[in-house]
C-alpha cells in the first residue's frame, strides 16, 4: 500500500459481522466474496486503495475478481487487530492519510491516536448498503430520519455535521 493516498484499511471479519449479521446458512468464503464484490464496487467509484485484513494463516493476495483490492489474511501468529494496529503505527501521525473501518475500540483509540481517521463498521456498512441502493438523495434519505426498526445496526444518530462529512468524503461530485 502506498502512503499519502487516502487509503482505506478495513478489519475484514468486523465488516461480515456487521453487513450480514443473520447468515447462518452462508460460509465465510461466500461471505468475503461478498464483502469483497462490494469493496471492489465502492473501491472504483471513490478511486481510493483499500486493504482489507482478515485473521487467518496466509499472507497478502489479489482479490479473487482480479482488481486491485488488496487482501490480507494475518499469519497464526498475529490477528487482524495486531496487523492493523502494526500498520496504523507505521503511518505518519501528523497526516491523516488513512482511513480505519473498524468497531474495535482498541483499533479505534490506536488509529485516532496515530493520525487515522476512523469509521465504525456498521456506519460503513450502511454507507455500501445505501450506495448500492443509489446515493442518499432525499434529506429523508438519511439515517437519521430512519424510523427505530430502519436502523439496523445502531441507535445513536449521527448530527447533521457528522453526516455531511462522511458524505464529503465517500460521495463524488459529478458537477
Amino acid at each position: 500500500m502506498r502512503a499519502g493516498q487516502g487509503e482505506i484499511v478495513v478489519d475484514g471479519y468486523n465488516l461480515i459481522h456487521k453487513l450480514y449479521p443473520s447468515q447462518p446458512s452462508a460460509t465465510l468464503e461466500d461471505l468475503r466474496f461478498e464483502t469483497e464484490k462490494k469493496l471492489l464496487s465502492f473501491q472504483k467509484q471513490k478511486r481510493l486503495p483499500i486493504t482489507i485484513v482478515y485473521d487467518g494463516k496466509g499472507g497478502p493476495r489479489e482479490s479473487a475478481f482480479g482488481a486491485p483490492l488488496h487482501i490480507v489474511f494475518t499469519p497464526a501468529s498475529k490477528s487482524a487487530d495486531s496487523w492493523i494496529i502494526d500498520y496504523v503505527k507505521s503511518l505518519n501521525p501528523k497526516i491523516k492519510i488513512a482511513t480505519i473501518i473498524s468497531s474495535d475500540d482498541e483499533i479505534r483509540r490506536y488509529a485516532t491516536a496515530f493520525g487515522a481517521k476512523c469509521i465504525k463498521s456498521e456506519e460503513f456498512a450502511l454507507l455500501l448498503n445505501n450506495r448500492e441502493a443509489g446515493p442518499l438523495k432525499h434529506k429523508h434519505d438519511r439515517p437519521e430520519n430512519l424510523s427505530f426498526k430502519e436502523k439496523k445496526f445502531n441507535e445513536k444518530l449521527l448530527s447533521d455535521r457528522e453526516i455531511d462529512l462522511w458524505m464529503k468524503i465517500f460521495t463524488t461530485d459529478k458537477s
